[in-house]
Formats: structure tokens, sequence, C-alpha cells
């Protein structure tokens, strides 16, 4: 699965095309959520746990999504379609188990993340010996696939909130444009020269901590606790979410590249040059010319006295 940023796929062409491609993943994470709301408002039977049957097989379809790339070895499928796959597990895991309590259930859901992200954490560090900034697109890439669960403020909510359609119009509206912005930042990570790669990589990663600020105000408005104070509260935890993941992906990818880079000491030094002698360093091998010294005269080469010369005949 080797993948060069910077060159165009051949099999997708179309710059629209593989913007679609990149951004299906996220739309059906999204869509699972946006389905749920009038199937849950309505109290339509088959839901199970906060999962309605519509967004069982929207998150499905997902996970099948990425297991056939996998299988196929697709490279421009295993930036989105793997991470938002094993996001799918992550919410369909939490959404099963959504309406149960117990500090069992959630161990379990901490340990079904914690289980994911090592996943996640390894292909990311296989996919950093093409590129870098790749592995770590990768892991926030997983991380921002929380942003596609909105919460529905008319259902979720054990108070009655306030124009409760109004709010969950508005989380969808955000969680929408955050995933719309990703899938771009997506494709301008595939089209993007190798030395600008960073540079996207960097803005990815950005877009995953700005969402907590985004979406901080939900949690607090679903408690019906919302404030200054809560809001802050619940930024800094995913800050410290967001940045606990990415810290450890990134120190992973850096020892991953000091191992498998060549130690400079281990390269013989040059040989030291002798007058005379003029150096051309070429890609590898360093080649020494020596000048021609000028060669003896005719003289010079003949020892002893001149021979007189003869005088002609007359």
């Amino acid at each position: 699965m080797a993948f060069e940023p910077g060159t165009r796929p051949p099999a997708i062409a179309d710059r629209n095309r593989l913007l679609l491609v990149l951004a299906t993943p996220f739309a059906l994470l999204l869509g699972s959520s946006l389905i749920s709301w009038p199937w849950r408002a309505l109290d339509w039977p088959g839901t199970v746990g906060s999962l309605t049957p519509p967004a069982i097989i929207f998150l499905a379809l997902a996970v099948l999504g990425a297991m056939w790339v996998l299988q196929r070895g697709l490279p421009i499928g295993m930036i989105t379609w793997v991470p938002a796959g094993q996001g799918a597990i992550v919410l369909l895991t939490t959404g099963f188990i959504a309406e149960t309590t117990g500090a069992v259930i959630g161990v379990a859901v901490i340990l079904a993340y914690v289980l994911t992200y090592f996943i996640v954490l390894g292909i990311a560090v296989a996919i950093a010996g093409t590129n870098a900034s790749l592995g770590l697109s990768y892991v926030a890439f997983f991380v921002l696939t929380q942003a596609a669960r909105f919460p529905l403020f008319g259902t979720d909510a054990d108070i009655d909130i306030a124009g409760a359609g109004s709010l969950t119009l508005l989380a969808f509206i955000l969680a929408a444009a955050e995933l719309a912005l990703l899938a771009w930042l997506a494709r301008r990570l595939i089209e993007a020269p190798e030395g600008e790669t960073t540079s996207v990589a960097l803005i990815i990663i950005s877009l995953a901590v700005a969402h907590g600020l985004i979406a901080s105000w939900e949690d607090p408005t679903l408690r019906g606790e919302f404030g200054a104070v809560q809001v802050t509260e619940q930024f800094v935890r995913w800050l410290f979410f967001v940045s606990l993941q990415m810290a450890l992906a990134f120190g992973l990818i850096r020892i991953r590249g000091m191992w498998s880079s060549e130690p400079r000491w281990a390269e013989r030094p040059p040989k030291p040059l002798t007058e005379g002698e003029v150096a051309v360093n070429t890609s590898d091998t360093q080649v020494a010319f020596v000048e021609d010294e000028p060669g003896p005269t005719a003289s010079a080469r003949r020892p002893g006295r001149p021979s007189p010369r003869r005088r002609p005949h007359r």
C-alpha cells in the first residue's frame, strides 16, 4: 500500500469524483445520526440503545466499506474509509449501550475505544513509512469521526429543552460543515506536493482540536447546565482527549522514522586528498581527479652534453 502525495490517481481523474469518494464514509456516519432524528422523535419501534435500524445499516455500510478497501489495498480509500469504518465501530459500541448505566459499562466503553485506537495507531505508523503527515492525518480523521454524532435534544435529553428542534438542526449543520471541510482537506492532502503535506496535516489536526470548541455547548445543554464554566470544562476535556492521542501517534511515528533512517556515524569518512587533487562529489561517491603535471621536455629527457652541429659538405 504505497501512496505518494502530489500524484493524481489514474483511476480517479476527476477532482469532484475524488472528493465524493473521500467524503462518502463521513456522510454515512453523519447520516446515521440524521436518520435517527425523525425515527426517535416519532418513537418508532426497533431502537436499540440510541441506535435505530437505519442508523445501524449506515454504520454497518461504513464498516463494510472499510473492510473492502483493506481487502483491495486501495491507497486512496485508506485515507478516509478505514478511519471512518473504525470510528463507526466505536459509534456502534457506544450506541448499543447508550441507555445502559453502571460503572462496568463505562469501563467496557473505554476499553473498546482504547483497543480500536491502538489498531488505528498501528495503521497510522505503517502509513507514516510513506509520509509522516499521512500517518498523523489518519489519526485525526479517526478522532473527528466523533463529530458525526450530534445530539438529538428532543430525545437524548432527560429534561425538556426549549427549542429542541432548532438546537438539533444547529448541531447537524455544524457537524456537516466540519465533515465537509474535513473531506476537502483530505483531497488537498492527496493533491498537495510532498513538501506541502505537513501544512495540510497541521490544519487537519487543528480542525480536530477546534471541534471541541465548536461542540462544547452540546453536552452542557443536554444536561440543562449550560454556562461558561461548563462549556470551558467540556472543551478542556476534549483538548486533553485529542492531545493525548495525537501526542502518542506523533511519538511513535518519530521513533519509527529514527529507526528506519540510516545513522550518519556509520558512513565511511572520505579519503583525504593530496596536493594537486580535486574532489568531485557525485550522488554517493567521491571521485578524485589528479591534475596532470607538465611532462618532461625533450632536453630534460636527454642526459649529458648536447651533440655538436654538423657542418654541411661543400
